[in-house]
This record gives structure tokens, sequence and C-alpha cells, in this order.
């Protein structure tokens, strides 16, 4: 098996001295003069901004993934600039839409910091039932009673410790990486582009 995953592993080599690391990439793709990380959103209908079911107060989603996706490879200490490109946006109302970003932003990074709280009282509430089955083992161990429970009483305290540290160390881990992701958006600059002045640019 090994051998026939050679040529593979020597593409991925090869790809990867040629497109550089995933800095150089960052740093090449997004970073502009003033060291900010830009987001361009090409929009071609204004409309498509909002949600078709939301009375224009919630961003349509394809586009926030479409942010997201763009905003991955990004490191959570860069400023970052959202871009949106448009026809005329003397025509847009940008505060509302300013608003209404930073809301979906700071609103899921409240209930991130909802979850980590979260996975914190379940961790310690999980270690707390795992150390209470270990004690009822020891003192059962110590007083001589040898029933056929008790093996699993003993699994059963670690395995309730082992999901305390996987919840608190791993899951809450994960959640802090997006919570901070989420933040990073929140704090992010919005600003509008008429497309004829970003064509302008890219140009020269």
């Amino acid at each position: 098996m090994p051998n026939k995953i050679k040529p593979l592993l020597k593409k991925l080599s090869a790809m990867e001295e040629k497109r550089g690391s995933v800095r150089d990439f960052v740093e090449h793709e997004y970073i502009d003069d003033d060291g900010n990380a830009i987001i361009d959103v090409n929009l071609e209908e204004d409309d498509n901004l909002f949600s078709p079911y939301s009375d224009k107060k919630v961003l349509n989603p394809d586009i926030l993934h479409y942010i997201d996706t763009l905003a991955d490879p990004l490191p959570a200490h860069l400023p970052l600039v959202v871009n949106f490109i448009v026809d005329d946006k003397t025509k847009l109302d940008q505060d509302f839409i300013k608003r209404a970003f930073k809301r979906h932003y700071w609103l899921s990074y409240k209930q991130m910091t909802f979850e980590m709280h979260r996975i914190s009282i379940t961790s310690l509430i999980f270690f707390s039932i795992g150390l209470s089955i270990l004690f009822v083992y020891v003192m059962l161990d110590r007083s001589g009673i040898d029933i056929f429970v008790n093996e699993l009483i003993l699994i059963a305290s670690w395995v309730f410790i082992w999901e305390s540290v996987s919840r608190f160390f791993f899951g809450r881990r994960s959640k802090q990486i997006e919570r901070v992701n989420e933040g990073q958006m929140a704090v992010a600059v919005v600003r509008f582009e008429n497309r004829s002045a970003s064509k302008k640019t890219k140009g020269k």
C-alpha cells in the first residue's frame, strides 16, 4: 500500500513547493498595502444581500458561507476588511447592511461563548460523577467487598473522567477556535465599492 501512494505523495510535494506555504498564499491573495486582509464580495444584484425570507433583516446565508469560506485560511490576528463590490453603492443603505453583518457574527460569537461555558459546566459535572464513582470503588475495595460489578464500577468511573477531560480540552478548544474566528468577523471593517472603481484599481 505505501508504494501505491508514493506517486500521489510526490505530486503533493511538488504542488506544495510550487504553491508555497499557507502564509505565502495569504500574503499574496489577501493582504493589501496596509496589512489588512481583504475579502471581496462581488454582488451582481444588490437584492441578493438578504435572505428572501427575512424582509431584508437577515443576510443571505450563501453570501455568509462564501465569506466564511474565504476567511478560513486567515489567522485570527489579521485585521479583516469585507469589501462589497456593487454597481452603485449610493443606492444601498450601507449602515443598515453593516449592522446586519455585524449582528450576525456578534450573535454567533456570543453563542460560541455560551457553548464554551456549557462545555466547562458539563465537563465539571462528568468529572465529579467520575470521581464519585471512583470513590465508591475505593471504599468497596478497602472494605474487602468483592462483588462482580466492582470492575464495572471502576470502568464507569474512568469513562466519566475521560469524557470530562475530552470535552474540556478537545471540545472546548474547538469551540474556542470557532469563537475567535467569529469574533474576527464581528469586528471586521465592512465597506462598499462601485464595480467600475474596483476594476480601475485592479487594472493598475
